[in-house]
């Protein structure tokens, strides 16, 4: 069984959901801006590659909290870039619990 599962849905117009499952089995919600996610499919060729970066970093440290993981992506989308680190002039990408048992 593969660890730091994904997938992917469009929860909103701005806003792209992922479902990722950390090796520890909790599920995440990384909601990732419209406007990032296409940057991000257009850096990397498509959708499912922008997806598996994004998971790729969450997976990195998906034993730390919740919050450090966003710290972390985030600062990951900046280098990626070429960003200023901690500016809130771009979309960031926000990690929460899922509701779904």
């Amino acid at each position: 069984m593969t660890q730091g599962t994904l997938s992917a849905s469009v929860a909103h117009r701005d806003d792209v959901t992922l479902d990722f499952t950390t090796h520890a089995g909790n599920h995440l919600l990384l909601h990732v801006p419209r406007s990032l996610f296409d940057a991000l499919c257009t850096r990397l060729g498509n959708a499912y590659k922008a997806g598996c970066w994004v998971t790729a970093r969450c997976r990195e440290v998906d034993g730390l909290s919740l919050q450090s993981i966003e710290r972390y992506v985030n600062i990951m989308t900046c280098d990626k870039f070429g960003l200023e680190r901690g500016s809130s002039h771009h979309p960031h990408i926000t990690v929460s619990p899922s509701t779904a048992a």
